[in-house]
């Protein structure tokens, strides 16, 4: 039996956003995408419009800046099931920018834009390494995507499927 391929996507926010866009196209590519982010009814509303047009999507709530949300993240997208194959393909968006002048810019906020930007990638990029090389799955890209403007992007895919990154 084929199993339906599946795909993280972490940083997913408004419905006109990058992370929303990429979870459409996935699920257009006929994965089933685990729409990961911190405002349930955001996910809700990407995943509705998902489903709308004939998509496989299930929203996750994930604070990428803490370990143990992201760890419940894996091992939901993880568990092993009839229809759905393990995630072959991550996706980091996770950002919290803010226009604002450099010289207002307060230690505190340096340290939430590190923490969104830079140890939530660690974070995402470490859980999927750990899941997918034992997998035999060696990652083909990995890189920040051009399209960022600021937020830290990882994209991680396997060989043998597809490259999704240029």
């Amino acid at each position: 039996m084929n199993k339906k391929p599946s795909a993280i996507v972490v940083g997913v926010g408004a419905e006109q956003g990058l992370g929303a866009a990429l979870c459409r196209k996935f699920a257009a590519e006929q994965y089933h995408v685990f729409v990961g982010g911190r405002s349930a009814a955001k996910l809700r509303q990407v995943v509705g419009s998902i489903k709308a047009t004939g998509g496989s999507a299930e929203p996750v709530e994930v604070d990428a800046t803490r370990e143990e949300s992201v760890i419940a993240l894996f091992d939901r997208a993880f568990t092993e099931t009839d229809h759905l194959a393990a995630p072959d393909l991550v996706v980091f968006n996770a950002g919290n920018n803010q226009r604002l002048d450099f010289r207002e810019l307060s230690a505190e906020l340096f340290e939430d834009f590190w923490r969104v930007g830079c140890f939530a990638g660690f974070l995402i990029g470490r859980e999927a390494a750990r899941r997918l090389v034992p997998l035999g799955v060696a990652p083909s890209c990995l890189r920040e995507h051009p399209a960022a403007s600021g937020a830290s992007q990882v994209m991680l895919t396997s060989p043998p499927r597809r490259r999704v990154c240029g």
